[in-house]
């Protein structure tokens, strides 16, 4: 069953801009119509207007009643929402779904949103914080239909896990905001620094691919070497590799930890935390080490809670391509307390970083569970 078959689609308001809103701000609450738009997730409004309000152009702008589903284009795009109550709005960068008549009593929306909101998210055109919903799909996606009392069922099931996840959502808001302001620091023992100054940064080996490790495995125990990769958010082994293997005929780099592993690609400014013992890397990851002057003034568990945020906004690009520039980095300044400082800084958050990692691995078995049919 395609969408266009199902629902009616009503695009959002062009014209409905900041100044707009501004010009046409409510005066009581009863005359407030809340707004949304592509760029959230649609349950908290980007702002409020008045019932009687006209767009750049002059035109009156629309309002939408519930039940309804609101789409988001672009930005959050492919971003499906299900509103039961209160007239709202939206802007050009979302639009609002409802269900045709002979419809009703046969679909429930919020099922449907529930069921096939990742199933749109597949197919925006772009996985960057540019991406794109086209409504071509709505004649090109199939959608398979159950029978409304199994809609039922399943949608009470879904409810309480996003009810369940919403829950941890929260728990980890305020965990992570308290995490953060354990890493407050007051005085600083070492003033700005060139990262350069500091840390040396080095490259991984070209040429570690799967197939060649596949035909340079290790025949002895004291042969093997640890390959580590930067390909996701936690420390992964791809397995291991002779010692003496020569990827592009070049020998193997071999690194010794503690080290930090930061992604170039991919999760790109990531670091993970590599603690004593060797190790090797592909070209997708970058291997820090401070110089021989620093080696006994940074923890550097310490480095990475403290400068993880400024490693991720320093990549060349917010998209699925994104690059962490090793040139860029070296450029940037850091500030160092006292190594106790330090330590003892790392001490108090070592409790919640595993928290938090409990929390998150609850969340992504949710997630699981809702990508399932449920019956």
């Amino acid at each position: 069953m395609k969408i266009s078959t199902i629902f009616d689609y009503y695009p959002g308001n062009h014209g409905l801009t900041e100044e707009i809103i501004y010009e046409y701000q409510p005066v009581s609450i009863d005359d407030s119509i809340p707004i949304f738009s592509g760029s959230e997730d649609n349950i908290i409004p980007i702002g409020f207007i008045r019932r009687k309000s006209k767009n750049k152009s002059g035109e009156d702008i629309k309002f939408f009643d519930p039940p309804c589903l609101i789409l988001t284009k672009d930005g959050s795009a492919g971003m499906m929402t299900y509103r039961d109550e209160g007239l709202f709005t939206i802007n050009h960068h979302a639009c609002v779904l409802k269900l045709k008549n002979e419809w009703k009593g046969k679909i429930d929306e919020e099922w449907f949103s529930q069921q096939f909101k990742s199933h749109l998210l597949q197919v925006v055109t772009s996985k960057s914080d540019n991406r794109v919903f086209s409504t071509q799909w709505f004649d090109r996606l199939e959608f398979p239909i159950i029978p409304y009392p199994g809609q039922i069922r399943q949608k009470i099931k879904k409810k309480s896990l996003i009810e369940l996840k919403q829950t941890i959502v929260n728990i980890l808001k305020e965990t992570e905001a308290f995490y953060k302001y354990q890493l407050k620091v007051e005085n600083y023992e070492f003033g700005p620094q060139f990262i350069s100054v500091v840390f040396n940064i080095m490259g991984g080996n070209s040429g570690l691919t799967e197939e060649f490790i596949y035909h340079n495995l290790p025949e002895m125990q004291e042969d093997k070497m640890l390959i580590l990769t930067s390909a996701t958010l936690e420390r992964t082994a791809m397995g291991f590799i002779s010692r003496n293997a020569r990827p592009n005929n070049r020998n193997l780099k071999i690194f010794e930890g503690p080290a930090i592993l930061v992604a170039r690609n991919g999760y790109a400014g990531t670091m993970t935390y590599i603690p004593e013992g060797e190790f090797t890397t592909n070209d997708h990851a970058y291997v820090i080490k401070p110089k021989k002057a620093w080696r006994y003034k940074i923890n550097l568990e310490w480095f990475i809670s403290e400068y993880q945020e400024l490693f991720w906004k320093i990549v060349t690009s917010k998209s699925d391509n994104a690059t962490f520039s090793k040139e860029y980095a070296e450029r940037q300044i850091i500030q160092l307390p006292h190594i106790d400082e330090q330590n003892r800084i790392i001490q108090k958050l070592t409790p919640l970083k595993v928290l938090i990692q409990k929390l998150h691995a609850i969340e992504n078995k949710i997630d699981e569970l809702l990508e399932y049919t449920i019956t």
